[in-house]
């Protein structure tokens, strides 16, 4: 079985996020359309990533490995929410080749489960893959509360953990 490791991505892996947020955005091409730049990039910026590296920021990228080499990241932002702030897991990405592994399900574990407090979960609409995966997720790992968000158009917005435990 391979070894899991989900951690908070340090600076120096700061052009390890923006290079997995490249594949990233070339595997959801099959559902966006979307186009690549004239610089042979998608549209990312690697200087717009520092807010996951900010020390005194609340958002934070994490960097997904099986057996020690990169395999993904998932993206965590503080946002504005409902009068207040709110978690929000922003993205989670695996590299095809360790999909169904369990690698996004230790992840979410990891980062949504194994916090108190409410999250947002946001699912592109047009992603389908992903909102299965969260699907299945929501019927079967210990989330204390599942409800839907407000409505979007563009994601699939689902509240989580947001009663106490018990």
């Amino acid at each position: 079985m391979p070894a899991f490791s989900i951690e908070r991505a340090a600076a120096a892996e700061r052009p390890l996020l923006f290079r997995l947020m490249q594949l990233y955005f070339f595997d959801a091409t099959r559902w966006s359309g979307e186009d690549i730049l004239e610089d042979g990039l998608y549209d990312c910026d690697e200087n717009g990533l520092q807010s996951y590296f900010d020390a005194q920021g609340r958002d934070a990228a994490y960097i997904l490995r099986v057996d020690g080499k990169p395999a993904g990241f998932a993206l965590v932002e503080w946002i504005p929410f409902d009068g207040g702030h709110i978690r929000e897991f922003a993205d989670l990405f695996v590299l095809p080749k360790y999909r169904r592994l369990g690698l996004a399900e230790a992840a979410t574990r990891r980062i949504v489960l194994g916090t108190d407090g409410p999250w947002l979960v946001s699912v592109f609409r047009q992603d389908e893959g992903a909102l299965r995966y969260w699907q299945n997720a929501f019927s079967r790992l210990p989330f204390r509360s599942v409800r839907p968000g407000p409505q979007d158009d563009v994601f699939h917005l689902f509240i989580v953990n947001d009663t106490p435990a018990a």
